[in-house]
């Protein structure tokens, strides 16, 4: 019994060594109540930690970055960059080369277009500074550090810093230890994010296993269901939204998301879901804004547009550009469609693209495309949307968009390209994309596309007219004299498929037979076209106009062989009296 006491004291006195690894910061609330997006009451927690601990790197720090979170974009503005820097400024001449300072340091300077590689530089003296010095850890990196700079990387737009570096430092710290910060994880899954779409999945392995380490983790459940909510996957943002809530009420931008996800789809659970973030989101005027959204999307537009002119007048479309989208829609809904552009067009150029959302762009797009000569900045905006999107679905919708808007401004070689890119993302064909692509094509005045791909069709639905059709036709636009052959073996082509039902196919046919009379025209063939003409006849008795023509044709013929008779005559004339060689 006693051997069997020691024995539990000494497990627990190991699991005790492994948890002081990571030992819970007094600062970690704080850290919450950013992750949840409630930057006012962040601030106002560091705040009171930094007066009681004035002299703090790491307190220091995090009110640094609660500073910088003052926003509604998620891009800081100059005005709370500048009192970070501030704040980070003075502390460092104070205290020197701390670790901490140093981050908050690179965080400013990069905002402000620093070198990369500078910045790293900063980073690099803050990790060397804070290796483990002793114990099984000795010389690995220090996990609270690293894990800021893996936040510094994660609350950067997209467009700056290299997120790859921080990756990286994250990946190195996580197989380092054998108990891990699951905040580790979570800034390691944004970080990918900041790569691209292609990266959902590595983002998402990186949230579950910061589930692994934590599971009341509903940060961590939040972002792996924003990840399926842009790839429209309803049944997983659900799951993933509905554990999020179950670990943690208070979560509030869950609720927020699921109000954006219903605003399209269920005005009542968008209302409800709306209800529920005001309730545990900060407190602020701006948030009127979602009132105005909501009243919009409801069908009250008169009052979503004098609530949101009413924030505009009060100076919120600058601490908060997302109105602008709204104002557009408004003013769009009223026939307004200049002072609609005079707000999204902005907006949609000069936000970054981890920052917009698809109807964003969909909102663009239909109120821009009404003004003529728009077409490429409309469609630099949507190759910004697909380069962003993590949906296929949404980036066919995008295609989509890019080439019904091109087709519509006749700009019908453009409409293919973006018709084109559609099929390869989407991998497959159906009849209406052959139809499609074959008919843009034409519009094109694109022979040889317009025949490959109406011999694509034919392949695919050999019973099918039209892809017979569009080869005629593209073999028109090639072959515009009628003498090259190409349209002569179109047309024969297509009958073969129109003579399995001559009365059917009647019209099309004589026109066919007519393309062909043209072709022996051309080629002086008077004996083919002659056949042709009898073929016509077959089908269109005493038909005037082909009586007349056959008429010629034989008469044309006639003449060609005396002619051809009597080149061969002299021919052989100047033979015989040619004089012989000796």
């Amino acid at each position: 019994m006693r051997k069997l006491v020691l024995m539990l004291i000494g497990v627990v006195f190991v699991a005790a060594g492994l948890f002081a690894q990571t030992p819970v910061s007094p600062l970690a609330e704080g850290v919450k109540l950013l992750n949840y997006e409630k930057n006012k009451s962040a601030l106002t927690f560091f705040k009171e930690a930094l007066d009681k601990n004035p002299a703090d790197g790491e307190t220091i720090f995090w009110y640094g970055q609660a500073l910088l979170a003052q926003n509604y974009n998620g891009i800081p503005t100059a005005e709370f960059i500048k009192k970070a820097k501030e704040v980070y400024q003075t502390a460092l001449q104070a205290k020197g080369n701390d670790p901490w300072l140093l981050i908050g340091m690179s965080h400013i300077q990069s905002l402000e277009g620093a070198d990369n590689n500078a910045v790293k530089q900063n980073l690099e003296v803050a990790i060397t500074t804070t290796l483990n010095t002793k114990g099984k850890f000795k010389g690995k990196p220090n996990q609270d550090i690293i894990n800021a700079i893996g936040y510094v990387y994660a609350e950067l737009p997209i467009n700056i810093g290299d997120h790859r570096y921080a990756i990286d430092k994250l990946k190195e710290t996580v197989t380092a230890y054998d108990v891990v910060l699951p905040s580790l994880y979570i800034n390691l899954g944004i970080n990918y994010l900041k790569l691209g779409g292609e990266y959902g999945g590595d983002a998402v392995t990186a949230f579950q296993n910061a589930i692994s380490k934590d599971p009341k983790n509903a940060y961590a459940y939040y972002r792996i269901g924003k990840i399926y909510q842009t790839q429209s996957n309803k049944e997983s943002l659900d799951e993933n939204y509905k554990k999020a809530i179950e670990a943690d009420p208070g979560v509030a931008p869950v609720y927020f998301s699921l109000y954006t996800y219903y605003a399209d789809v269920s005005t009542s659970m968008a209302k409800s879901n709306l209800d529920l973030f005001l309730t545990y989101a900060d407190k602020d005027p701006i948030f009127e804004y979602f009132s105005a959204d909501y009243l919009y999307r409801s069908g009250q537009f008169d009052q979503s547009l004098a609530k949101a002119k009413a924030m505009e007048a009060a100076g919120n479309l600058t601490i908060f550009p997302t109105l602008a989208v709204l104002l557009a829609k408004n003013y769009d809904h009223n026939g307004d469609s200049v002072l609609a552009k005079s707000y999204i067009e902005p907006y949609i150029n000069n936000t970054s693209a981890d920052k917009l959302i698809n109807t964003d762009y969909e909102v663009a797009i239909k109120i821009l495309s009404r003004f003529s000569g728009n077409q490429p900045a409309l469609a630099a905006i949507l190759d910004k949307a697909i380069a962003a999107d993590t949906s296929k679905v949404n980036k066919l919708k995008f295609y989509k968009m890019g080439a019904d808007m091109f087709e519509k401004a006749t700009l019908y070689a453009d409409a293919l390209k973006w018709y084109n890119n559609l099929i390869t993302l989407k991998g497959s064909k159906a009849e209406f994309d052959y139809y499609k692509l074959a008919s843009l094509a034409l519009n094109a005045k694109n022979g040889p596309v317009t025949m490959e791909v109406a011999k694509q069709y034919i392949a695919a639905f050999p019973e099918k007219a039209q892809g017979y059709n569009f080869n005629t036709k593209g073999a028109a636009l090639i072959d515009t004299a009628n003498n090259q052959g190409i349209l002569f073996e179109a047309v024969n082509f297509q009958n073969q498929f129109l003579l399995k039902d001559s009365v059917k196919n009647k019209q099309a046919l004589v026109n066919n037979y007519y393309s062909l009379i043209g072709y022996y025209n051309e080629t002086k063939a008077y004996d083919n076209a002659v056949v042709m003409c009898d073929k016509v006849l077959e089908m269109v008795p005493n038909d005037p106009t082909t009586l007349q023509a056959k008429a010629q044709f034989v008469k044309n013929a006639e003449i060609l062989k005396k002619m051809q008779a009597g080149k061969g005559a002299k021919a052989a004339a100047a033979d015989t009296t040619a004089p012989k060689k000796n």
